[in-house]
């Protein structure tokens, strides 16, 4: 059984929130703004934030994604990757690799039983001091992939929305 500690999940109740991953500020954390993934929780119950990299996994196992937002019926990987030079297909790549990774561990071990999965994939760069979010082509091979394999949507947006 996979062993999640006490210390890897926080609930949530802001309406809107952001989560970063610096690589000098390891796990990925939640933040008012300035964040690379923008959460807005429009339903009426809080949100679990769930640190995945550097938490549940070990940093030396970079082959797991940044995080995960849930609730009772949707659980949300998000992988975050900020390039320095444009680098966004090998980045991408690499996320998709992350994601898919965390999902099969996760069902392994039977965490998602019953609840709507989603995969995001959010690129961003560093720009006169600003994240800017990098627009990526969409891998539709992989969209179709993730949907066949393992029942999941995957994304490559820096946002989510929880609606009712």
């Amino acid at each position: 059984m996979l062993n999640i500690s006490k210390d890897c999940l926080h609930n949530i109740s802001k309406k809107e929130f952001f989560i970063i991953d610096d690589e000098n500020q390891k796990p990925s954390k939640i933040v008012d703004s300035n964040g690379q993934f923008k959460v807005i929780n429009n339903i009426d119950n809080n949100l679990t934030f769930l640190q995945i990299d550097d938490c549940v996994y070990k940093s030396k196992d970079d082959s797991r994604c940044d995080c995960a937002i849930y609730t009772h019926s949707i659980f949300s990987f998000i992988e975050l990757k900020t390039c320095k030079k444009r680098n966004s297909k090998p980045n991408r790549r690499k996320a998709e690799k992350q994601l898919e990774e965390t999902i099969v561990k996760f069902k392994n071990h039977h965490l998602l039983e019953g609840k709507k999965l989603e995969a995001y994939v959010c690129l961003t760069c560093h720009s006169d001091g600003k994240l800017i979010h990098i627009s990526s082509t969409a891998n539709q091979d992989k969209i179709l992939e993730f949907e066949e394999d393992y029942n999941t949507k995957l994304e490559y947006i820096c946002n989510k929305k929880f609606e009712v």
